[in-house]
């Protein structure tokens, strides 16, 4: 099923939704790996950047504990 118009977006599977989700992830992680960008993670006390060698760079310090969500409900677009 495809969304034609945003009134239609609540017709549309959360599985589908997620599913193309997870594909394009896929797709934009083999490019960063590719061109040794390196990933991006966040840890409770900085921003780390961790290339495909191993080796770990520290982008940022901070505070960045776990927040807990209030509302569960998102909007794709």
């Amino acid at each position: 099923m495809t969304v034609k118009s945003l009134q239609d977006e609540d017709k549309l599977p959360i599985k589908q939704v997620i599913d193309a989700i997870n594909k394009s992830m896929d797709d934009v992680l083999r490019v960063v790996d590719a061109m040794n960008l390196g990933r991006t993670e966040v840890k409770p006390d900085g921003v780390y950047r961790t290339f495909k060698n191993g080796e770990t760079i520290k982008i940022s310090s901070g505070s960045f504990a776990k927040k807990k969500v209030t509302s569960k409900k998102i909007k794709l677009f």
